[in-house]
């Protein structure tokens, strides 16, 4: 487990790329409740309700997934679906983990005062640093640059974002 743990954190650092994981489905489904989990807990920590997180986590989740598998069809590399979609749920717990202290400080809240307006710079670098991250993730499983891997997150981001609050706004 530890080294599972170093390999993830490696690869949040760019320093490992996404095809040095085994293909297994079995570390997927690890991967996927690991993420989930941590997205829950963020969720919490930023203010929303266990349900709401659970059922935006997922949906996040599902149109993550839903979006590689279709892409690497459609490109015949559906082989590295199993290492690309591992990668990527497993660097979003990591980074997700990363990301509750700086949600504990508030900076979403009323209140405004150093700490929250610490929290939000330290977000946005997170935010900055899991775009790059996937973008890297990218990079390998579709041998692009990490500039067009970067640029697909960003936009895949805007996407998700949009339809995730536009389907959960009135819970």
């Amino acid at each position: 487990m530890r080294a599972l743990i170093k390999f993830f954190v490696e690869l949040c650092l760019l320093r490992r790329p996404p095809q040095d994981l085994p293909a297994s489905e079995m570390l997927l489904g690890l991967a996927l409740a690991a993420d989930l989990v941590v997205g829950v807990l963020v969720g919490i920590t930023a203010g929303l309700s266990w349900l709401t997180s659970l059922l935006q986590g997922v949906a996040e989740l599902l149109l993550m997934l839903v979006a590689l598998y279709a892409a690497l069809t459609q490109l015949k590399l559906r082989a590295r679906f199993l290492q690309a979609a591992t990668a990527l749920l497993g660097s979003g717990a990591v980074l997700g983990l990363v990301a509750i202290p700086p949600l504990s400080l508030n900076p979403t809240g009323s209140q405004e005062n150093d700490l929250a307006a610490l929290g939000a710079f330290l977000l946005l670098g997170l935010v900055i640093w899991g775009l790059l991250v996937t973008g890297h993730i990218l990079r390998h499983t579709f041998s692009i640059t990490l500039g067009q891997g970067s640029a697909i997150a960003v936009a895949f981001q805007i996407v998700v974002v949009t339809l995730v609050t536009s389907l959960f706004s009135g819970l």
